[in-house]
């Protein structure tokens, strides 16, 4: 059973973060260095715990948050580096590329670089709300939409760090490192992410780009445990849609099991999108391969439907 994780992060000298701040001050200072590691440290891990492959992407919020000029170079610097590690571990190492979405057109430019020159399957854009002030339905972004669409290959779309108004509205008079957690992997990334890929299905973006595949992790963050909810209130009636919401998640997304470690949310997650769109991930660093190995073992499924979720969809969708 060949076995494909999707969110597995690194990141470059330029672009991680300094000692004692950022994920590190949060997390771990212990996360440096596996984050760094795209050769021999990275594929021991994976060995352990039975991973053949890695999509590897940078750690958000990777140059998203730098100005024009500066993300550009940043994005390039890290899309090279990762294609260096992918030609020497073929295969056991794909790339999604990092682009700077501060500038929509230069980000779909240097997407068709990473897809066409560097070989990579994709992208992912960590929350454009918290690195640049509008969400991926706004007007600006079509250019790297329509470019994604264009090019047939899917955005991951993963959380940042949420703007700091935001931040002190909803996390004020919290101890600081609790509310960065709060704010982040314990709840608000995942609230946001979902957010974010409602406003794209009702603000139309699937309908303007048909074609588009968006990858979200985290068992789907929140939305199959609010999926009959949501349909319920945002009616084609109240939306203007031509359909259910659903309809246009379970046709232009798929969700992957990153940093869940649970059988209640994977399962939920099944039943609602299907066996055919949940894609096995593990969030490596910031979590252990060998959990996320345990709960994919620990699925009750058939050994058919085992394969696809370990790796056989997710090489059908970036054609892996």
């Amino acid at each position: 059973m060949r076995t494909i994780a999707l969110e597995e992060h690194f990141w470059t000298p330029a672009l991680a973060s300094p000692p004692g701040a950022g994920v590190l001050a949060l997390l771990g200072e212990d996360l440096d260095a596996p984050l760094r590691d795209l050769g021999e440290g990275r594929l021991a891990a994976m060995d352990a715990a039975g991973i053949d492959v890695q999509v590897i992407s940078h750690n958000a919020p990777a140059a998203q948050h730098l100005p024009a000029d500066e993300a550009l170079t940043r994005s390039q610097e890290a899309n090279d580096l990762l294609a260096e590690a992918v030609k020497a571990h073929p295969d056991r190492f794909a790339g999604f590329a990092t682009l700077p979405t501060a500038d929509p057109p230069a980000a779909a430019d240097e997407l068709e670089r990473a897809v066409t020159g560097l070989g990579f399957v994709g992208a992912i854009v960590h929350s454009t709300l918290g690195t640049n002030g509008t969400f991926l339905d706004d007007p600006s972004y079509e250019p790297l939409l329509a470019r994604a669409e264009r090019l047939d290959v899917p955005l991951y779309l993963h959380p940042s760090r949420p703007p700091a108004a935001l931040a002190d509205i909803l996390f004020h008079g919290l101890p600081p490192r609790l509310a960065g957690l709060l704010a982040t992997s314990a709840w608000g990334w995942h609230a946001e992410a979902g957010l974010h890929t409602l406003r794209l299905v009702v603000n139309g973006v699937f309908d303007r780009h048909p074609g588009l595949r968006l990858i979200i992790g985290h068992c789907g963050e929140m939305l199959p445990f609010m999926m009959d909810r949501i349909d319920a209130v945002l009616t084609p009636q109240r939306t203007g849609l031509a359909g259910q919401v659903s309809e246009y998640l379970l046709r232009n997304v798929w969700v992957t099991t990153s940093g869940i470690f649970s059988l209640p949310p994977l399962l939920c997650t099944l039943q609602v999108f299907g066996i055919d769109r949940v894609l096995f991930s593990v969030d490596y660093p910031f979590a252990p391969n060998a959990l996320g190995r345990a709960v994919l073992d620990a699925l009750p499924l058939s050994p058919a439907d085992k394969e696809k979720v370990a790796g056989a969809n997710a090489a059908s969708l970036l054609g892996l």
